[in-house]
């Protein structure tokens, strides 16, 4: 095993629809065989909570419901690239659609020295935002797809140690 640590994370309210994205990729990721450096955490909505623990991760992947251009379902990919006053940060993650959202977090942990080496957003473009259980079938044909984006990014994290 290797000694990088990667912290895999799904921000989300799993009873607001499509903003339950984040969630629904860990679930499937459950079910897959990942390493033993590798944590897998539903965060919910309280992704301010993880701040103080990433400093534990070299790697963190946050997977989260974006507002973006585009079609329902659409994934976006990005590394935020984490300067020390984080200029960068506030594009990707301003969209998020929780009231604090990642900018937050990752402002937070910057602010305690603890924000891992690498931060990656994987995001999708929501349908449906509302009272229910479930995503849209756009938006689960993307966490399928989520999944498989975070395993070639943890494969090659971990060839690269």
């Amino acid at each position: 095993m290797t000694g990088i640590r990667i912290l895999v994370a799904g921000v989300g309210n799993r009873l607001m629809g499509d903003d339950g994205f984040g969630p629904r990729v860990i679930d499937l990721l459950q079910s897959t065989h990942l390493q033993g450096n590798v944590e897998l955490r539903d965060l919910g909505t309280a992704g301010l909570s993880v701040a103080t623990d990433l400093d534990e991760f070299d790697l963190a992947v946050f997977l989260d419901s974006v507002n973006m251009d585009g079609e329902p379902g659409k994934l976006l990919q990005t590394e935020v690239s984490v300067d020390e006053d984080l200029e960068n940060v506030s594009e990707p993650t301003r969209v998020t659609l929780h009231e604090i959202g990642l900018e937050g977090l990752l402002r937070i942990a910057n602010a305690l020295g603890t924000l891992p080496r690498r931060v990656i957003l994987i995001g999708c473009k929501p349908k449906a935002l509302g009272p229910s259980l479930g995503l849209s079938p756009e938006v689960e044909e993307a966490a399928h797809k989520a999944v498989k984006m975070v395993l070639e990014i943890v494969e090659k994290s971990n060839q690269n140690g």
